[in-house]
Parts: structure tokens; C-alpha cells; sequence
């Protein structure tokens, strides 16, 4: 681990001009370690002894119906916020059709040129100076 080199990678990764949307036209399987945060990972021992890493999973059921649970179901929402970023959440009673509309969508922003996706960031931009003589 020692030996990883961040900032190269975040380098290379800004001077493909593609972004995200660039990884996924290669085909990526598995997210670029510049997108993880070690001190964020929770590891979980599998059966045969070989961790794997999770993502926590929240359950909507019974959001609505008891004061106790939904206290629990926001406690979990904001542990989850606080240490990943993220999550996944199921048997929260959206439609599949209305989700894959959603999917659509972010595709289709992502592709799109104008609003500046396929541009670099430039952590210094140069510096501009007007007189007024």
C-alpha cells in the first residue's frame, strides 16, 4: 500500500478529459482506487475467511407506520452519510419504472458536452490582472 501514488492517478485520471463517463465506456468492472477513502472502508469477514467490502444497506420498511423505527431507519441514514458518503436503500416503494427514468437521465447529462463534462479541472487556473489607467 505504501507504494500507491494518489495524486499520479487522480493526474492521469484528469488527463483523459472523460471523467466518470469515460470509465464507463471503457467497460471499468471495478472502481479506480482514487475513489476510495481507506479510513471509510468497513470490513466484513465472508464465510471462507476472505473479507469483502460493503456498502451499507438500509431498510425502509416501516417508515411510516412507528415513531421507534423510524428513529432507528434516520439513525442508520445519518451513520451511513457520516461514514461512507452513501448507500443503497431498499423497500422504499419506488417504482423500477420511475428509476431506470432517473438512470436515463443521469446518462444522458453525463454525455452531454455542454455542460462542460468532457472539460479538465484545473486546481490552479492561471491569474488574469486588469488596470484601469
Amino acid at each position: 500500500m505504501s507504494d500507491y501514488d494518489r495524486k499520479s492517478e487522480i493526474q492521469e485520471f484528469d488527463d483523459t478529459k472523460t471523467g466518470v463517463k469515460g470509465l464507463l465506456e471503457k467497460g471499468v468492472s471495478k472502481i479506480p482506487r482514487i475513489f476510495f477513502h481507506d479510513q471509510y472502508i468497513i470490513e466484513k469477514k465472508s464465510v471462507s475467511g476472505i473479507p469483502e467490502y460493503t456498502i451499507p444497506v438500509i431498510d425502509f420498511e416501516g417508515l411510516n407506520k412507528d415513531a421507534a423505527k423510524r428513529k432507528e431507519i434516520v439513525d442508520k441514514v445519518k451513520d451511513a452519510c457520516e461514514s461512507w458518503g452513501f448507500f443503497q436503500i431498499i423497500n422504499h416503494g419506488i417504482q423500477v419504472s420511475i428509476m431506470e427514468k432517473v438512470i436515463e437521465g443521469i446518462r444522458e447529462f453525463l454525455s452531454a458536452t455542454s455542460f462542460g463534462c468532457r472539460e479538465s479541472r484545473q486546481p490552479n487556473p492561471p491569474a488574469l490582472y486588469n488596470s484601469f489607467s
